[in-house]
């Protein structure tokens, strides 16, 4: 009989133990949904940063060629084994 009573027991806990480790599992899932956004958040900003200083840098060399273009000549280094 000693079974029998232990197995309602044990049966009307399960569900008091799912309600109380639902908040828990909720909290630390949205922790952690929380965190990989923040984590692509940074790469993205990171790539747009790299991004950003590529098409600065084309920009820059785009006007220095129009603006400047003995300039640029002079800073232009030739390849190594190549005659001046």
């Amino acid at each position: 009989m000693l079974h029998g009573i232990w197995r309602l027991v044990v049966g009307m806990v399960w569900p008091l133990v799912i309600a109380l480790l639902a908040p828990i599992i909720i909290v630390t899932s949205a922790a952690i949904l929380l965190s990989l956004l923040g984590v692509f958040v940074v790469w993205l900003s990171i790539v747009a940063a790299i991004l950003a200083a590529i098409v600065a840098a084309d920009c820059a060399r785009g006007s220095m060629r129009r603006l400047a273009p003995a300039l640029l000549a002079m800073l232009e280094r030739p390849a190594v084994g190549v005659p001046r």
